[in-house]
């Protein structure tokens, strides 16, 4: 997955906080969950971040349209919400990636 700007991409930025005792068993959950879907349509990748302190795991994924990801939610709504009693907060939002600076070696 790569960053870009191009298109009518939407960023979803997921934060879950969480305690650092559950802070693996969350990101196992994720990470089986987004194997089985990760052939969804509109979905480009996904990358899941771990907060060092072990209170925080971090999904961003790139979709193709907004449409696309409410497609998605409506229909794993119940997967996803199986997750919830390993977070003690989800604070989902979608963006739009608006600058982007990449850093190339000469």
């Amino acid at each position: 997955m790569r960053i870009s700007r191009e298109g009518q991409l939407v960023t979803l930025i997921n934060v879950f906080e969480t305690k650092p005792e559950l802070q693996q068993e969350l990101i196992d959950a994720w990470v089986r969950f987004v194997e089985s879907v990760k052939e969804e349509p509109g979905l480009i990748g996904t990358a899941l971040h771990r907060s060092i302190d072990g209170t925080r795991v971090v999904n961003y994924a790139q979709w193709r349209s907004k449409e696309d990801f409410e497609s998605f939610v409506k229909k794993y709504r119940e997967q996803m919400e199986a997750h919830r009693p390993l977070a003690e907060r989800v604070d989902p939002h979608l963006y739009e990636v608006i600058s982007l600076f990449e850093h190339r070696d000469s």
